[in-house]
């Protein structure tokens, strides 16, 4: 392997060779979600959204009131389900509905997957010397957007024109940007447009700056200003997200003790099958946290394990507010196995150059 200074060609290669990578992982993406979306009708939840939400409620009542007759009231999705709808009437109508009105999920995945991988391989081609190292990296970026896009979870939701999509595609840009540089204006403005997506944001919002906040304090950092930075970044977005969710109406779907035990049982089911996110986040919590640069990185870790240990009291709540368990209420979770990988190549380098000085170091 050859060290040391970059080949000039090499590297112009190399950054062909990822964005023609990054562009056709998405292509395949794109090209299988608008398959399964032609090949699948709308179901019940998604003929009530547009009927009995969108096209019933303007945007100053979104805006204002949130969305009605949904869990969660937060608008962002539907305004732009709305905009298309009043499109489709207009000059779209040749477009089967069940394409069509998938495309907005189509389009976020898509989008936040584009800008996290190029965030990212454009991050790494700045700062990385070792060409090969830099192809790894390029490799480990490419599985985690495969992973992002294909997932099951994630593929199931690209395919359906609900807010899930939106949700999880602004919690990867919101995560993948604080990853990269920490507490910034970007995270704050991903932050309020996660807000205006999903209630879910009231809890990955206080979660991510706690243990950001945690992070500081540990590092022996002021407690005013590690408080002062907190405040400016999260408090908009949960003060967003708490307005929205106070607007949210008022379900009765867990109403007999038979009911609260059916949806706990499924909880534990679901829970338990997660069982490798607490470890994931744990290997990623203690590969990062010994250096200061990778601050990012275990604060994104500790969130996701802080979560999974969480949950069963977020359940328990959802349930006792007379709501039932999904498990699309815990989407955030498995955002850890892209964010593992991407977190592997920004510690490459320093774990290269650590093995490198220990072998080579004077005894």
């Amino acid at each position: 392997m050859i060290e040391g200074r970059k080949s000039p060609v090499f590297f112009r290669w190399i950054a062909y060779l990822g964005v023609i990578s990054i562009l056709t992982i998405s292509g395949m993406f794109v090209f299988s979600a608008i398959k399964i979306s032609y090949s699948k009708d709308f179901g019940r939840d998604e003929t009530f959204g547009l009927e009995g939400t969108v096209q019933r409620q303007s945007y100053k009542l979104f805006l204002t009131w949130g969305a009605r007759g949904q869990g969660s009231a937060s608008p962002l999705d539907y305004i732009f389900i709305k905009a298309l709808d009043e499109m489709w009437q207009k000059s779209f109508s040749n477009i089967p509905h069940n394409v069509y009105y998938r495309l907005n999920s189509i389009f976020w995945d898509l989008t936040a997957g584009l800008l996290v991988a190029f965030l990212f391989f454009i991050y790494f081609y700045r700062k990385t010397e070792n060409s090969w190292i830099l192809v790894m990296q390029l490799g480990l970026i490419c599985m985690a957007l495969f992973i992002f896009y294909f997932k099951s979870y994630n593929m199931h939701f690209a395919t359906q024109m609900r807010p899930y999509a939106l949700w999880n595609s602004l919690g990867f840009v919101m995560l993948g940007i604080f990853m990269l540089r920490g507490a910034s204006i970007w995270v704050l403005v991903a932050g309020v447009l996660l807000a205006f997506t999903s209630s879910g944001a009231l809890l990955q919002i206080p979660a991510l700056a706690f243990c950001r906040f945690l992070l500081r304090i540990v590092d022996q950092e002021s407690v005013v200003d590690a408080l002062k930075e907190t405040l400016a970044i999260f408090t908009l977005p949960v003060l967003v997200a708490g307005y929205y969710a106070s607007h949210a109406d008022k379900f009765i779907y867990v109403t007999t003790p038979a009911d609260y035990q059916k949806y706990t049982d499924e909880f534990y089911s679901f829970w338990k099958s997660k069982g490798r996110i607490p470890l994931v986040s744990g290997i990623g919590i203690l590969l990062t946290i010994w250096n200061r640069q990778w601050r990012g990185c275990t604060a994104v870790f500790l969130m996701t394990f802080l979560l999974y240990w969480l949950a069963p009291v977020i359940n328990k709540n959802i349930l006792s507010s007379g709501f039932f368990f999904t498990s699309r209420q815990y989407l955030y979770l498995d955002l850890i196995y892209p964010f593992f990988l991407l977190m592997l190549a920004l510690v490459l380098p320093g774990y290269w150059q650590l093995r490198k000085n220990k072998l080579f170091s004077p005894r």
